[in-house]
């Protein structure tokens, strides 16, 4: 179990230092805010990824777009109060974007670029929403699964 923890956190550390700051879920923890309380989480707003498509080959710089009417300001590691927030996963490893790290490409669509390639392979991403302990709110898991090829030649959208 311990190497499970150092490998999460050299993870975290790799990942920092080639992008900024982007944290793990198992690596941060906040108190609850009134947002995030548990009364809330049925009105939360939705997402919906956009790109990429079930079953899509992509290369392995992978960006997934997602939409949702939520204030991200308010709802990503970069908050003032950290509540109900957003994660980006794949294949189980879950990351925690600040404002920052997403890029607005519509009034209500952001781009979120994976910080390390991707191995060639199937690969599952997913977007959701997690509580204060970072408690997955299951109703909110959206997921795509995808298949990673390499950058040699084209790759279906």
């Amino acid at each position: 179990m311990q190497s499970k923890k150092v490998s999460a956190v050299c993870i975290a550390v790799l990942m920092g230092a080639l992008a900024g700051p982007v944290a793990l879920a198992t690596e941060h923890a906040h108190a609850a805010s009134k947002s995030g309380a548990a009364k809330d989480m049925k009105v939360l707003p939705p997402l919906r990824i956009v790109s990429p498509l079930a079953g899509a080959q992509v290369g392995p710089n992978i960006e997934v777009e997602f939409e949702t009417d939520a204030e991200l300001a308010n709802m990503t590691m970069s908050a003032k109060s950290i509540g109900v927030h957003l994660h980006v996963g794949i294949d189980g490893t879950s990351l925690m974007p600040m404002m920052a790290d997403l890029v607005r490409v519509g009034k209500n669509r952001y781009r979120y670029a994976f910080d390390l390639p991707a191995a060639p392979g199937p690969r599952v991403i997913s977007v959701y929403w997690s509580d204060a302990s970072h408690k997955t709110i299951e109703f909110s898991v959206q997921k795509v699964s995808v298949v990673v090829v390499s950058n040699q030649g084209k790759v279906k959208p």
